[in-house]
């Protein structure tokens, strides 16, 4: 059975993700974790846990999201955490993909999520896209936050980036972006080590081939583990039972 360690389930193109939630055993899916972005979707991240026995959640702002905080989004976040089925702070993160990108309110956005991460003691999620740099140096500053680990999201950066990561003990996830034409992820994923790989959807985003330009779904995770399989001339049931398993390790709250 397959873990998707990344959806975004209170998506409007899913409307309330009943019949995603329903289909699950169908669709071979063991857990979901549904990931917050902002504090409406954290909140509805975790009302949809909550309710459903195979739905996990993961609460946080964006850094995307990070001019549109409300005053009191710590408080709101931590009252959240408090939920059994909060397994993770995130998506936080830096993306300084846009020209107009506020990068000082993203850095400080972060900064005070970190230290959130610390008091709840929960595994970090990190979205970072065009802007590793700044990113490690902030990590390394608050590394006595992550304690209790972290993931690289939809990772996008190099393969040196990604070994630096996987030796301080990080998860690296992939997305279905690995299943297209012009990816080079596959140097990565050749150089990981395989306990610290995990799949994803990323979904409504990133439908991976023969979907891609669709609206993704949880159940199209399988072809992430399908790459990873070719890729490493491997079964494509050993990689969706070790990707289960490293799950279950990065997030101890899912099982």
């Amino acid at each position: 059975m397959l873990i998707d360690t990344h959806a975004h389930l209170t998506d409007v193109k899913y409307g309330g993700a009943r019949e995603i939630i329903d289909n699950m055993e169908a669709d071979g899916l063991e857990r979901i974790i549904s990931v917050g972005f902002n504090e409406f979707s954290s909140a509805y991240s975790v009302k949809l846990a909550e309710e459903n026995e195979k739905i996990f959640a993961a609460v946080g702002v964006h850094p995307s999201d990070a001019n549109e905080v409300g005053q009191g989004y710590i408080g709101a976040l931590a009252e959240l955490c408090s939920s059994p089925k909060c397994v993770a702070i995130g998506e936080i993160g830096l993306d300084y993909h846009y020209e107009d990108t506020d990068k000082r309110a993203q850095r400080r956005i972060l900064t005070r999520q970190l230290e959130l991460v610390r008091e709840m003691d929960l595994p970090a999620v990190f979205h970072v896209r065009d802007a590793y740099g700044d990113f490690y140096d902030i990590i390394k500053e608050y590394s006595q936050c992550l304690t209790s680990g972290a993931v690289m999201h939809c990772f996008s950066g190099s393969k040196e980036t990604a070994l630096l990561y996987a030796e301080m003990g990080y998860y690296i996830s992939f997305s279905g972006s690995i299943t297209f034409k012009n990816s080079r992820a596959g140097e990565i994923i050749e150089a990981l080590p395989l306990d610290k790989i995990l799949i994803e959807t990323d979904c409504p985003y990133l439908a991976p081939v023969p979907h891609r330009g669709e609206i993704n779904y949880p159940k199209y995770v399988r072809f992430q583990a399908e790459k990873i399989a070719e890729t490493r001339g491997m079964a494509v049931e050993e990689i969706i039972e070790i990707t289960k398993n490293n799950a279950y390790r990065a997030f101890p709250k899912l099982r």
